[in-house]
């Protein structure tokens, strides 16, 4: 690339550089690295006037321990060889004080092929350097209590499951005994159904910690697609009756074989049709849709239920993100479900979207996935913008 500065503008950058910033120090060394040249803006940032430091070592500038390991040789020495030397580094100051500096020298005139003289153009950037450490130290607490929340979930995840195992062999128990009675009857549903709720809650949990250390892992194996979904549509069927809703089915009329894992792929639909079920009113419908391509399978999810606020789209596959209910509750659970889903469809190398048209409007998930693994396909997460 030419350049292009006459003889004026020149005189003018050199009389800005050398006497009129303060901001940018500039100073000129000499093979025997003693310092030839020393502007305003050096003698600013480390208070040394140039009558002190003009014959002297640059290592002058360095801490004892970067002297000691001969850092300002080599940042002469690498100018030589390349040209030019960027450094960042701690620098000391007239008064001892440190500054964190940000500079490159530069190799200026050259004799027999050999660089003659050096340039040394520093900056103090002590502010950026203690903002960066700030960041590095809340960066570090965060992992800390991330590591500490995991910790704590996984305990009490363990500690749930110790009373839950006698629970579910008691009503078994219950089941067989009182069972046929009538009055026993709803009692034991109820039973059923908290149980089973504390037993999703205590995978979700799991999961969870799987989720935020890189555990989760997937296992292949090749499945009858509508089969896969039936199961689904007989598990979660009994809750969409419950609350006078209706669970609609479309899917391929030919079998389709996809080479998926059963029960994590299972636990996405589940999810999202429990999701459904939750936040749509008693008598409302629900779809579950799935079809085909030359790739991948899809399969959708949709409901003419309360919808997604705009305010609640952008955070929706976040960690203990959860809507209200239509009476201004909070839905039952953690809100964890969706965090879960996306990362199981993501290990299987697929996507996931949600669209709504905002609240009373119903939502849609749907979920692409791979109908092999490597098929081609860019793993990505989106929450689609709702519209009032």
């Amino acid at each position: 690339m030419k350049t292009h500065w006459n003889a004026e503008q020149a005189a003018a950058l050199a009389e800005v550089l050398l006497g009129k910033t303060q901001q940018y120090g500039l100073l000129f060394y000499d093979t025997q690295l003693r310092i030839t040249g020393w502007s305003e803006g050096a003698c600013f940032i480390t208070g040394w006037a140039a009558s002190e430091v003009l014959g002297q070592s640059i290592a002058i500038l360095f801490l004892q321990e970067d002297r000691a390991r001969r850092l300002h040789e080599h940042e002469a020495n690498t100018a030589r060889v390349l040209g030019m030397a960027e450094d960042e580094r701690w620098h000391l100051r007239k008064d001892g004080s440190q500054f964190w500096s940000s500079g490159f020298s530069l190799a200026l005139t050259w004799k027999d092929g050999q660089p003659s003289s050096f340039m040394k153009i520093f900056r103090d950037v002590t502010h950026l350097r203690t903002r960066m450490k700030y960041l590095e130290n809340v960066q570090h607490e965060c992992n800390v209590l991330q590591h500490d929340r995991n910790v704590f979930i996984g305990t009490i995840a363990h500690e749930m499951r110790n009373p839950l195992s006698p629970l579910k062999t008691a009503l078994e128990l219950l089941k067989r005994q009182l069972g046929e009675h009538a009055r026993h009857v709803q009692p034991i549903r109820v039973m059923d159904r908290q149980i089973d709720f504390l037993d999703r809650l205590i995978e979700d949990l799991v999961d969870l910690t799987r989720v935020q250390t890189g555990r989760m892992s997937i296992a292949y194996e090749t499945v009858v697609l509508q089969e896969l979904l039936f199961e689904v549509i007989h598990a979660t069927s009994p809750a969409a009756e419950s609350k006078g809703q209706t669970l609609h089915q479309v899917m391929p009329p030919v079998p389709i074989e996809v080479r998926v894992d059963v029960r994590r792929l299972q636990q996405v639909i589940v999810n999202l049709i429990n999701n459904a079920i939750k936040y749509t009113p008693a008598g409302g419908n629900i779809w579950l849709t799935a079809t085909v391509d030359q790739t991948h399978f899809v399969c959708y999810i949709r409901d003419d239920g309360q919808g997604i606020s705009p305010e609640l789209m952008p955070r929706i596959f976040e960690v203990f993100t959860q809507a209200h209910t239509g009476n201004g509750e909070r839905g039952a659970g953690l809100g964890i479900g969706l965090s879960v889903v996306k990362e199981i469809v993501s290990l299987h190398r697929g996507t996931i979207e949600v669209r709504s048209e905002g609240p009373g409007r119903g939502s849609e998930f749907t979920v692409r996935i791979p109908q092999r693994p490597g098929s081609e396909t860019r793993p990505e997460n989106i929450a689609l913008d709702s519209k009032e």
